[in-house]
């Protein structure tokens, strides 16, 4: 949940937000905002903001690690929107489409709401906010009971169970049982890597490689000794990989919320059907030169390229497979490709017959030359020789 203060708190009961309010910074904004959301019944999410010149300026970024990790009071401008706006892009989503929104802007110093809108085009409710996604906490008492559970041996369902009882029911509970699954995850990782991350990491390594042999690892760091990157497989999924790895994928959309580091795991299909991991690698920048290094390290950890990989659209990944892997024939990823279609395109009103006409298209036509053409209906039938689809 976020951190009110209780002026703040008794603020945002008394008042709502409207043009002209001033705050200290762009924290004290937000803080206001998520307070107001929270007595009212719903979510607020930024939808954009910008970095003051001066911090950007030493460095820091929305993608930045502690210091230079950006910040509400770090803020210029800061657009909050309600957690139900946006375009629904599937049948189970909840998203309605809802226009309410607050912005604001730093000026001479003070922070000041600039614009906003405070109408909902759905139900709100108060009663539930404690567990929406963006409140839902466990506090400090209940967390070290938690782990002393957790020391003890008890599951993660007693665990939450015992909680439950305590606190008398779900009515005077602010979390779930996944919260409490992530914060005993979070504190073994921490025990873990107590000596240090990537310290612990190349320990790890070592370990596996002295129970057996034909466990893979490297490591790249940079002139400082701070880890860049590493590449690894056990030799399970390199056996695996002799006999399925003809055609691989190399996903790089998981991501690590702590480091920033996206995770990308080399993936293929058995003989059932099944998908299966040959190797995974930890990144820390999406550039050619980077995923050139991922890829060597694959030829040396599986002895050759693949036959046919399988990746998002990303000119760095096409580049490095050109220059490591020549000759190997790359595809884009469907699933990559049909998000991004939602993304271009779902705001057109005729998104829908788009949808369904580009999904057969894609799943139907095998020959290329009948693909060609039934891509070609698609831009002209809705006059989309341009942009996304064009290219």
């Amino acid at each position: 949940m976020v951190n009110q203060r209780p002026t703040m708190v008794l603020l945002s009961i008394l008042l709502r937000p409207k043009e002209g309010m001033r705050f200290d910074s762009g924290f004290e904004f937000s803080e206001f905002c998520h307070c107001y959301a929270y007595n009212e019944g719903f979510e607020m999410f930024v939808s954009s903001d910008e970095i003051k010149k001066e911090y950007k300026d030493k460095g820091v970024s929305k993608k930045g690690i502690g210091e230079l990790e950006a910040k509400a009071h770090m803020m210029q401008r800061i657009r909050l929107k309600c957690k139900k706006g946006g375009v629904k892009k599937s049948e189970g989503s909840n998203v309605t489409g809802c226009k309410v929104f607050v912005y604001g802007s730093c000026k001479n110093g003070e922070f000041i709401v600039v614009n906003c809108h405070l109408v909902h085009n759905h139900p709100l409710s108060p009663e539930c906010s404690r567990m929406m996604v963006n409140y839902r906490s466990i506090d400090g008492a209940t967390f070290d009971r938690i782990m002393i559970n957790e020391r003890g041996g008890v599951s993660v369902s007693r665990n939450f169970g015992t909680q439950l009882i305590e606190k008398g029911g779900f009515d005077n509970i602010t979390f779930n049982k996944r919260d409490v699954r992530n914060a005993i995850a979070v504190e073994r990782r921490k025990t873990m890597f107590e000596e240090g991350d990537a310290a612990s990491l190349e320990k790890y390594f070592k370990s596996q490689r002295e129970l057996n042999s034909d466990f893979y690892s490297s490591m790249q760091r940079d002139e400082d000794g701070i880890l860049k990157n590493a590449f690894w497989s056990d030799a399970r999924s390199r056996g695996t990989c002799k006999y399925f790895g003809d055609v691989i994928s190399f996903d790089t959309t998981f991501s690590s919320n702590r480091y920033r580091m996206p995770f990308a795991p080399f993936v293929g299909v058995n003989h059932h059907g099944k998908s299966i991991v040959f190797a995974a690698a930890l990144i820390s920048h999406e550039d050619t030169e980077t995923f050139v290094w991922v890829f060597e390290e694959w030829l040396k950890c599986m002895g050759k390229p693949p036959k046919g990989i399988l990746t998002d659209q990303d000119k760095a990944i096409g580049k490095a497979i050109s220059l490591v892997f020549p000759g190997v024939p790359h595809r884009l990823c469907l699933w990559h490709m049909l998000q991004n279609a939602s993304r271009n395109l779902g705001k057109l009103a005729e998104w829908k017959s788009i949808d369904t006409l580009i999904r057969t298209t894609v799943h139907d036509m095998l020959d290329p030359e009948e693909f060609d053409e039934a891509w070609c209906l698609v831009m002209d039938t809705y006059n989309q020789r341009k942009g996304w689809i064009l290219q």
